[in-house]
């Protein structure tokens, strides 16, 4: 099957919040201008929850025929040991699922916190915290997803354990292809692909074999293969987008561009 390459948000992150050169009410129109009809927003790059606001936000999607496949919150902290402030975070994140019907979005994106991946009692917490969630997914209409993303889901086992705990159709999952360490990616991959809704891309090269390898900012280094991360999404039965997010490019426009080329080209020869 061919599939739809998207770009989320992300990949314009320093032309949004560092260089001002754009606004969330730009993304779209930009986007469009590089051939993309799916798009994903991020919660950071709104600069309102006014329905005025978000009523703009709808218009300027709408304006170019897009879908919005995800709003990727960051914020919050479900694995918060503190219960009067994981309760006010679940609170405040719940109101991401109004802001995604009024914009048009399909799902939000919720990461597990800040907690160490073997910390049992913050993965109990995490799962009740999801769990609470999920049911507020079912009452909206927005799916739910969880991320690789660092925290107690750098393991993916964990995000096994609270996909099995929760046990919610409307909670799936957004695997990004870079974020795990090196050697779970695979294993990864093959966790989160049969409950995919969305999908994150990033690479740091055009290799057509789709070997993807870098040296972090703290030394390690990073390696995966993009051709067998979507061979895995397409042996699950995945059938939704590819949203390209960034690599090793300096230009945002350029990079997104790039990148969605050269995942087209992989994704056409699985």
């Amino acid at each position: 099957m061919a599939y739809e390459i998207g770009i989320a948000g992300w990949a314009f992150h320093r032309a949004i919040q560092q260089d001002k050169t754009m606004t969330l009410l730009d993304l779209p129109a930009v986007c469009r201008e590089l051939g993309a009809m799916t798009i994903e927003l991020v919660s950071t790059f709104f600069e309102s929850q006014h329905a005025t606001y978000l009523h703009s936000l709808r218009q300027a999607i709408d304006a170019q025929g897009q879908q919005v496949r995800n709003i990727a919150v960051d914020m919050g902290n479900i694995a918060n040991a503190e219960n009067g402030r994981r309760h006010t975070d679940l609170e405040a994140v719940k109101q991401w699922f109004h802001v995604a019907r009024a914009v048009g979005s399909q799902a939000i994106r919720v990461n597990s916190g800040a907690a160490r991946p073997d910390d049992k009692d913050a993965l109990a917490r995490i799962t009740d915290g999801y769990r609470e969630l999920a049911e507020e997914a079912a009452h909206t209409g927005v799916y739910l997803l969880i991320e690789n993303h660092g925290g107690a889901s750098a393991d993916p086992r964990n995000i096994q354990t609270f996909l099995d705990g929760v046990n919610s159709p409307w909670f799936r999952t957004c695997p990004d292809v870079a974020n795990f360490t090196s050697d779970t990616w695979e294993q990864g991959m093959q966790i989160m692909a049969p409950h995919a809704f969305t999908c994150h891309i990033k690479a740091w090269n055009n290799d057509p074999s789709g070997a993807q390898e870098r040296v972090d900012r703290e030394g390690k280094t990073q390696a995966f293969n993009l051709r067998r991360s979507l061979q895995i999404l397409k042996g699950a039965g995945y059938e939704g987008p590819l949203c390209v997010e960034y690599g090793a490019w300096q230009d945002e426009r350029e990079g997104a561009r790039d990148l969605m080329r050269y995942v087209q080209d992989i994704a056409a020869t699985l």
